[in-house]
């Protein structure tokens, strides 16, 4: 269980405000770097505790993947819920008809401007997590195969 250090956690929130305009993303949450890159938010309490017990694989709720490397921050669907007010960039409303195509893990064709190759999906208040923009527009869904609704 890695804590992250306040630059690192300082580099994360302006890769998010660059992205999404979020200004202090997490910042009631303590952030811990799991494996694969995945960030996780948790409480203080829940961190000594786990340290108290020792051998304790994950604490906290998968909230995004962070690639330093590209400065990419991609948020999960309970990352972008927990930031849901303060995403004011880079957000797509989805049709009803594309909201399942976006949970069956689908590409939806959406004609967007955005310069970031990340978007977040929602439909109504429901934010549904983050996207890839490829060049033609197209919106491919960051979901885990293990929570894709199956096609009909």
């Amino acid at each position: 269980m890695k804590i992250l250090s306040d630059s690192e956690r300082e580099l994360l929130e302006k890769i998010l405000f660059h992205q999404h305009g979020v200004k202090e993303a997490f910042r009631e949450f303590i952030l811990v770097m799991s494996g694969d890159n995945k960030v996780r938010a948790t409480t203080t309490e829940t961190v000594e505790v786990a340290r108290k017990l020792g051998r304790v694989l994950q604490v906290g709720v998968y909230v995004a993947k962070y690639r330093r490397s590209k400065n990419e921050v991609f948020l999960s669907i309970e990352g972008s819920q927990l930031l849901n007010d303060k995403l004011c960039k880079n957000v797509v409303e989805l049709s009803e008809e594309e909201c399942l195509q976006w949970m069956q893990g689908a590409p939806v064709s959406k004609s967007i401007n955005t310069g970031s190759r990340y978007i977040v999906g929602k439909i109504d208040k429901i934010y549904l997590g983050s996207a890839r923009v490829s060049r033609d527009n197209k919106l491919y869904p960051q979901i885990a195969v293990w929570r894709r609704l199956p096609e009909e």
